[in-house]
């Protein structure tokens, strides 16, 4: 089917369903109470607390004390993380910029697992000489969220990039029901792990995978990260352990050096028997830290093992992974014989979303007919279902 009937095809069922829907819960509005950043100018004034609350200098215009900045001008791509005191199904987030603005390139929410979900992304430019509150809706991500992560080019926009406060909009209940699967998930850290090698005995070594994240959201060569003996050395692999055995929905993959050299993810069942959830070429990422996320479409037994295979000669440098989340179920899912048109529409919203991820990420698509098929689920979010 040509694309655009195939998205016409789709606004049209997705319109029907949604005008006999019901979103339950009211919407409201949170501050934030944690902030972290890439650089600050100060540890007072300027600093990532300026951002805590709501706005104490907007809609003023200006260099002010009572915002966050980063530690130097025109200093390249920095970052702002924001926590919130509820995890919620977010339907939009407000920003506060309050001196040059316009540096944002991009905005993520952070799922209560760690995972990140791209909401918005663009270019830096000029946004004028006044305060503006930049509001991003979202009509993608479909799970409930407590984080937000900002990320700014500060050479597109000459000058301080400020922001004084960023706020969130949500639901505590979600418009779509959760699924069997999706209510009883386990959302597992290893509590072991071992490798084809490691850097060396007392540091960057595959106990460093275990647990929860220590490095990440930072990038560099950190010594809390396994890495491999060598750089550039061809194929290598680790092979992470968990506490249950679960029916697996996704893998999260921390890397914080040099990511892109996974080239295959394993589950490994109980007998010993391996089954490949994911297979693909390796392939130099953007120099920052991300979550690898892949999801299991294919394998349907229990499995407590997870075995990653590298190659490390496809990305220059050493290749380092803090470590690597395990979510599932207990039990497999059935789907029922019949689901209502409520069901139908989440099962429809989900299904559409994870790929147009999954086509981002890995770049199985054309980035215009993504980029329109998003437009769709943004304008969806403005529709009373």
């Amino acid at each position: 089917m040509h694309k655009n009937s195939l998205m016409i095809a789709l606004l049209a069922v997705l319109i029907v369903f949604g005008t006999v829907c019901e979103v339950q819960g009211q919407s409201f509005t949170q501050w934030a109470i944690t902030a972290t950043a890439s650089s600050e100018y100060g540890g007072g004034d300027w600093s990532a607390k300026q951002m805590l609350g709501q706005p104490d200098f907007y809609p003023n215009y200006g260099d002010d004390g009572r915002a966050w900045a980063p530690s130097a001008i025109n200093n390249g791509l920095q970052w702002v993380e924001l926590g919130f005191e509820e995890a919620v199904y977010v339907e939009s987030v407000d920003i506060y910029e309050t001196f040059n603005p316009g540096a944002i390139v991009k905005v993520e929410l952070i799922d209560t697992t760690g995972r990140g979900h791209l909401i918005w992304e663009g270019k830096g430019g000029s946004a004028g000489d006044s305060a503006r509150v930049f509001g991003v809706k979202n009509g993608i991500v479909t799970v409930p969220c407590q984080r937000v992560r900002i990320t700014l080019d500060t050479d597109s926009v000459g000058g301080w990039n400020e922001i004084d406060a960023v706020s969130i909009t949500g639901r505590r209940t979600s418009p779509l029901p959760q699924t069997q699967a999706e209510a009883a998930m386990v959302i597992q850290w290893a509590s072991g792990a071992k490798a084809s090698s490691q850097y060396r005995e007392d540091r960057w070594t595959p106990e460093h995978m275990t647990g929860v994240p220590d490095v990440y959201p930072k990038y560099g060569d950190y010594d809390h990260a396994w890495t491999a003996a060598y750089g550039d050395r061809g194929e290598e692999w680790v092979e992470l352990f968990y506490d249950e055995a679960v029916y697996v929905k996704r893998i999260d993959v921390y890397e914080t050096y040099n990511p892109g050299a996974i080239v295959k993810a394993e589950l490994i069942d109980e007998t010993g028997r391996a089954y490949v959830v994911w297979q693909g070429r390796a392939q130099a990422a953007p120099e920052e830290a991300r979550i690898f996320s892949i999801d299991n479409v294919k394998v349907d037994v229990p499995a407590r093992r997870v075995r990653l295979t590298l190659q490390t000669d496809q990305v220059p440098g050493l290749n380092e992974i803090d470590a690597v989340c395990l979510i599932g179920a207990g039990t497999l899912a059935q789907e029922p014989a019949a689901k209502e048109p409520l069901g139908l529409l989440a099962s429809i919203i989900l299904r559409l979303g994870r790929a147009v991820e999954r086509g981002r990420e890995e770049r199985l698509a054309d980035a215009a007919f993504l980029q329109e098929l998003e437009e769709i689920l943004r304008e969806l979010s403005n529709i009373g279902f």
